[in-house]
């Protein structure tokens, strides 16, 4: 899993719901028209879709469409990408206003959508040259050669999905007609991201989509999926529900949202969430809470909060309270679009009171009481081979504990020339292959770490993550706030000082 994708991992237990209530209300399977377009932005270097547990799909798709990629579909995504930032959810909302390919006849009118970040002739121009990528580069093709894959795939997510997710409970929660479809799409294509995005055709049922990137494969190749994945789909739907309505007071919130923003920056940064995205994501975290409150597991919903301030969402549980007033006077709210006004003025007091709801969180945060390399020192010795690291308390490491210096969207080439070369770690004498991503059993108050170094040479590394990846406390898994280490070695023929 990569390293944004692990942060969007929920395990939430979900009440099991008959597959026979499920049947017209859900629809499963790959879908062409999503792995076409996401083909498309794969070639014109989007990063989200270059990201896949699935490696031979991945080079199949280059070996076959690879040549086109100067194509005139792939350079007018690029375009859409870089001047318009279709990217991510914006991407996966124009296959499903679409019919399936080479036609690619407009379902609904891209002109039509509310907020859409790109006029809608440059989204029909690339459409068009879509149409055209189709039918030149033989998708159909491709598709056919790969209908075991998608079969198989099928046949994997259907079951445990149509037992799992209790659909009925959406509609009336939001007080609107249950007129939707669910449908739920493997992506193949890339493995980073999950997306929610719904749309009204004409005379027909408003679908709502969850667009999830591919797993990792089981033995066979195949990707593996369990009802592990049901926490996932009830936050991609609830995106449906909660998306047109934070969209739609976008002027309100953005009072206080960008403030907000501003103060957890680091975290939101690394989850690919602009203080749009994060209204709209704290919108649906709350109604993902009150969902998992209504199947009554008590347990799971501190488990979720727990994650969610991990990962600085530090208002949400709040929030979620105050979604119990809108369930206890349904007579004032029959909607919750009636309701938007106390969610707004709940926003609204936020910039003042989120500092102290960090502060309060920091406290819990484990503490380092020493390195064995000291911060900012240009003396290392260059023949040094482990980096000792001690806690207050005992910890765990996930696997995301020490690693190159992060951006906005994760390690740069820089960071990662300056970070030493780590080669095990360890809690006691016995020794792990360094891989990043895969921790430790054993908790500690110690850590150590193996590590080559060069004469002469400045170095840079992280411990833990801005949103709540690396050493966390044993007892409630609150995490290391991220800590900066700088340091340069000696170089070959200097001495050390007396």
């Amino acid at each position: 899993m990569s390293f944004r994708a692990a942060a969007l991992t929920l395990l939430l237990f979900i009440s099991s719901v008959p597959a026979a209530a499920q049947s017209k209300e859900l629809r499963i399977g790959v879908d062409r028209r999503v792995e076409l377009i996401a083909i498309i932005f794969k070639l014109a270097g989007s990063d989200e879709f270059n990201r896949t547990n699935l490696p031979q799909y991945s080079a199949d798709i280059e070996q076959f469409f690879g040549p086109q990629r100067n194509h005139e579909a792939v350079t007018l995504a690029r375009g859409l990408r870089d001047r318009y930032g279709v990217a991510q959810s914006r991407v996966m909302a124009i296959p499903i206003r679409l019919s399936d390919p080479p036609q690619l006849k407009e379902r609904v009118p891209f002109d039509s959508v509310s907020g859409w970040p790109a006029p809608p002739a440059e989204i029909r121009r690339f459409v068009e040259a879509a149409r055209r990528f189709a039918i030149q580069a033989r998708a159909s093709e491709f598709f056919a050669s790969h209908r075991t894959l998608y079969d198989s795939v099928n046949g994997r997510i259907r079951p445990p999905l149509e037992r799992a997710v209790d659909l009925a409970w959406f509609a009336p929660y939001f007080g609107i007609k249950s007129d939707q479809i669910f449908v739920v799409v493997p992506l193949l294509v890339a493995s980073e991201g999950n997306y929610g995005p719904c749309m009204q055709p004409p005379a027909e049922r408003r679908e709502c989509y969850s667009i999830v990137g591919n797993t990792r494969p089981d033995s066979t190749g195949y990707p593996h999926y369990d009802a592990g994945m049901a926490g996932l789909l009830v936050h991609e739907f609830g995106h449906g529900f909660v998306n047109p309505l934070g969209n739609a007071h976008r002027a309100e919130f953005e009072r206080s949202a960008p403030r907000v923003h501003a103060l957890v920056a680091a975290s939101m940064d690394l989850q690919s969430y602009p203080w749009p995205s994060m209204v709209n994501e704290s919108l649906d975290r709350a109604t993902e809470a009150r969902y998992i409150l209504a199947h009554g597991d008590s347990d799971r919903l501190r488990a979720f909060y727990h994650d969610l301030l991990r990962g600085s969402w530090f208002w949400v549980e709040e929030l979620s309270n105050l979604y119990g007033q809108y369930e206890a006077d349904r007579a004032t709210y029959p909607t919750f679009s009636t309701f938007m006004p106390r969610i707004i003025a709940y926003f609204d007091s936020l910039p003042d009171r989120v500092p102290a709801m960090q502060a309060r969180y920091d406290a819990l945060r484990p503490k380092i009481v020493s390195l064995s390399i000291a911060n900012g020192s240009d003396s290392v010795d260059p023949g040094l081979q482990e980096l000792v690291v001690r806690f207050d308390r005992p910890v765990r490491d996930d696997g995301w504990s020490v690693l190159p210096v992060l951006g906005p969207s994760g390690p740069t080439p820089e960071s990662q020339q300056r970070v030493p070369k780590f080669t095990w770690r360890a809690v006691d004498s016995t020794r792990v292959p360094f891989a990043l991503g895969k921790g430790l059993d054993s908790a500690s108050t110690t850590f150590r770490y193996g590590l080559t170094l060069e004469p002469g040479r400045e170095y840079e590394l992280q411990l833990g993550t801005p949103h709540g990846y690396g050493f966390r406390n044993v007892a409630d898994g609150v995490p290391l706030a991220p800590y900066r280490l700088r340091f340069k070695t000696r170089a070959a023929n200097a001495s050390l000082k007396p």
